[in-house]
């Protein structure tokens, strides 16, 4: 077995959201995690023993949701797919497993192309909310951003990871909004906030209500993280709005990233 097959991390703590929802801090062993940018992702992997034949590391890959600024351990938001064989194996951890940890974390879903001053549209469904944290985390202090709002859009309020840190930012940033938002919610829980997909909050006008600022390309970037259906109409939208996505070559305003596990 080769050093890249070798456990090398710790889940040194963990925190269920419910039973098919939990928080993961998993510490690399030595001198912390290597420096990342808010918005990155890093793999975390099993080593699985094939019958007759060499072991292997089977991977997949999260959104850190740490700060950047602390890197003693990162911070990962999983969901447990129900027929998905990793995220069965990574549920049964528990604190104190072991686990191989990528040696440093990867993506261009980060802030680099986002231009100093602009307003920020960051939209999620489910943990695709985990880069955002990261990045109002790291920036608390000294936001490049003018105005900015967080979306996240869940099935029911008990799957909203992270809402009461949000929550608590946005009550003390005034250029900080958080809107989450549900789509299969009971009509007569408790549940009080907003019903309905994320799309459904980019009409101009209700954006507008809610956000604060417009929905303008010529003054606000869009992040858009979450599942590739949600991810597909959304682009569909924006780049009729004028919005122009950014890749490594051609600098825009809308920046996707499809987060899907299983």
């Amino acid at each position: 077995m080769t050093a890249a097959h070798e456990y090398n991390a710790t889940i040194v703590r963990r925190e269920d959201v419910h039973d098919g929802l939990a928080m993961l801090w998993v510490a690399p062993d030595g001198q912390g995690f290597a420096p990342f940018l808010p918005g990155q992702f890093v793999a975390i992997g099993r080593i699985v023993e094939a019958p007759g034949g060499p072991r292997a590391l089977v991977k997949r890959s999260y959104s850190i949701g740490s700060s950047a600024h602390d890197r003693h351990a990162v911070q990962l938001f999983v969901v447990h797919v129900d027929d998905g064989e990793f995220t069965s194996w990574l549920f049964e951890q528990r604190e104190g497993a072991r686990v191989w940890l990528a040696p440093k974390a990867s993506g261009g879903f980060t802030l680099q192309g986002f231009e100093r001053g602009m307003d920020l549209a960051l939209v999620s469904t489910g943990t695709g909310v985990a880069p955002y944290v990261s990045m109002i985390r790291t920036y608390d202090e000294a936001p490049p951003w003018r105005r900015a709002v967080v979306i996240n859009g869940v099935r029911v309020a008990a799957d909203l990871g992270f809402r009461d840190e949000l929550e608590d930012a946005a009550a003390r940033d005034p250029r900080l909004v958080y809107l989450p938002t549900t789509t299969r919610e009971p009509e007569h829980s408790a549940w009080t906030g907003l019903r309905g997909r994320v799309g459904e909050l980019l009409e101009p006008s209700r954006f507008r209500a809610l956000a604060g600022f417009d929905l303008d390309p010529s003054r606000c970037h869009v992040y858009v993280c979450g599942n590739p259906s949600m991810i597909e109409d959304l682009e569909r939208l924006l780049t009729a709005r004028g919005f122009k996505k950014h890749t490594p070559r051609h600098r825009g305003t809308l920046h996707l990233e499809k987060y899907w596990t299983e």
